[in-house]
């Protein structure tokens, strides 16, 4: 439910992730981090 004084948004309006705007980052040149593998080891 909505709390006393806030406005109902427009269901036409974009909100949220819903935006045709690009995001100005740039690509991730790193490689990726291999991954551990075997078992933890207890002592």
């Amino acid at each position: 439910m909505a709390k006393a004084g806030m406005r109902r948004p427009d269901p036409s309006e974009p909100h949220g992730t819903e935006s045709n705007k690009k995001q100005k980052k740039d690509k991730n040149d790193a490689p990726p981090v291999p991954e551990i593998q075997g078992k933890e080891k207890n002592k």
